[in-house]
């Protein structure tokens, strides 16, 4: 029997109960820290079972009752757009969780694909999702537990990433990065096309602020094209905060 025409997972009275009296206690912030765990996929491109699959879910991005996250799982997570948010949803009427993934549309814009997954199992340490599509004819499962350590270095500290000022520019153009405690992250500026155009910084951020500045060059020193760019900070390797700016030619 095809995986994708049925659920594998059957829930027992005693197991919706549990799941029901979970849900009622927690919500998004729950998700928040490093998971780690097994994945199961079987559409009519791809099947495989037990991969080993990691999930960090975070705080920051702009959309409101979401976090955002970033996962090993192609399925759930397009690493050519890993300088756009990822976000992550939880949806405590239905007891689903929910994966908005970037893509490139036909049109060249970034867009959402949602993702939903209905929470099957779920405790303060582990949780078991399950997603099918529309018609049927792909499914997933992924199993995962909390991976404490990891996540206890995930507790944010204050971080900001200012708007870049003046904005729009031309030529130069700068912003700051303040943080609470020293961390290790990175600056990167990209193009709408997901490339990465220029490296402002990469290694340790000490305590308190540090400003940058960008010339409108490319890490190989060569003008770029006006337009609209993205600039992302990531912080000991989370996903942290972006902005945008114009670049004027």
């Amino acid at each position: 029997m095809h995986r994708a025409s049925q659920k594998l997972l059957k829930i027992s009275l005693f197991s919706l109960l549990t799941l029901f009296a979970t849900a009622n206690g927690q919500g998004l912030s729950n998700f928040l820290g490093h998971w780690t765990g097994l994945e199961l996929l079987d559409s009519p491109n791809l099947t495989y079972d037990n991969r080993n699959i990691s999930l960090i879910v975070s705080e920051g991005g702009d959309r409101d009752g979401f976090h955002i996250y970033t996962s090993s799982c192609d399925f759930l997570y397009n690493e050519d757009l890993d300088w756009a948010y990822h976000y992550f949803g939880f949806d405590k009427e239905y007891t689903q969780v929910i994966f908005l993934r970037r893509f490139i549309t036909p049109l060249g814009v970034i867009g959402y694909e949602e993702l939903v997954y209905d929470l099957t199992e779920w405790s303060n340490e582990s949780f078991v999702a399950e997603y099918l599509s529309d018609d049927g004819g792909t499914y997933h499962q992924i199993r995962m537990d909390i991976d404490i350590l990891r996540s206890q270095s995930l507790i944010p500290c204050f971080v900001k990433l200012s708007q870049n000022f003046p904005n729009p520019f031309n030529p130069t153009t700068s912003m700051y990065v303040s943080v609470d405690k020293e961390s290790r992250g990175s600056l990167v500026i990209f193009n709408l096309k997901g490339q990465a155009v220029r490296t402002l910084h990469k290694g340790r951020l000490v305590t308190g602020i540090t400003n940058f500045i960008w010339d409108g060059n490319d890490n190989s020193g060569r003008p770029v094209s006006g337009g609209t760019y993205i600039y992302r900070l990531m912080l000991d390797g989370v996903s942290s905060q972006s902005q945008k700016m114009i670049l004027l030619k």
